[in-house]
């Protein structure tokens, strides 16, 4: 278990870093080329611009306390995401998520913010990896002893999503349903997780402003 999450902990932090490195690099390599507008203007798709997702997923996460296995705790997480496709295909955001995990009496929960990196693979497929602060509690409401236990430090995620724009009514932008299926890490204090997120968000793409398509003359 504990190589296992040493091998998830490099990639996570690899693959948020390579991702929100090359984002923001390929955003400077566009400022610098503005010399050559038409280079910078885009094909109007749905997903452009600011995102802004509210979300709800069914989470199963399994705890480890000081050393010993707790076993798999289910139950249910909201999310909310805020960012910005800064290159045609990458993009940098903010995730925050608060879940309730139970097993038995033993009852918690898992909370994470992220700064997170994303790319879009294929049409509206991407694939997400971050790193932030996160923390997990639990207490057994049935014991003499109900008080919390905790564990809290690096949060990392790692996960995939794709966009469905059943509203599709704009030349960019809009309405979005995005499932996802999410896996964080929580490497460090006295409670240990290794979860998996899966659900579906709402979301809102702003789309991007006319002056910065590739529209035909007419």
């Amino acid at each position: 278990m504990r190589r296992f999450m040493n091998c998830a902990i490099g990639i996570f932090r690899l693959a948020g870093v390579v991702l929100l490195l090359g984002g923001l690099g390929l955003r400077t390599a566009r400022a610098e080329n503005a010399g050559d507008s038409r280079s910078l203007l885009e094909e109007p798709r749905a997903r452009q611009g600011y995102w802004l997702g509210l979300g709800v997923s069914r989470v199963e996460s399994q705890l480890n306390e000081e050393g010993k296995n707790r076993g798999f705790y289910g139950g249910q997480a909201f999310t909310f995401r805020l960012g910005e496709l800064v290159t045609r295909r990458l993009g940098i955001g903010l995730l925050f998520e608060y879940g309730n995990i139970q097993k038995g009496s033993d009852q918690g929960h898992i909370v994470g913010l992220t700064m997170e990196g994303s790319c879009t693979l294929w049409r509206n497929l991407s694939i997400h990896s971050g790193f932030g602060v996160g923390g997990v509690y639990v207490s057994d409401k049935k014991a003499l002893d109900t008080s919390l236990r905790s564990g809290g430090g690096a949060y990392l995620l790692l996960g995939t999503s794709y966009d469905f724009f059943p509203w599709r009514n704009r030349l960019t932008g809009g309405w979005a349903i995005t499932p996802s299926v999410d896996l964080r890490v929580l490497p460090d204090g006295n409670i240990r997780a290794l979860a998996i997120f899966a659900g579906a968000q709402i979301m809102w793409w702003s789309g991007l402003p006319h002056n910065m398509l590739d529209l035909p003359e007419e």
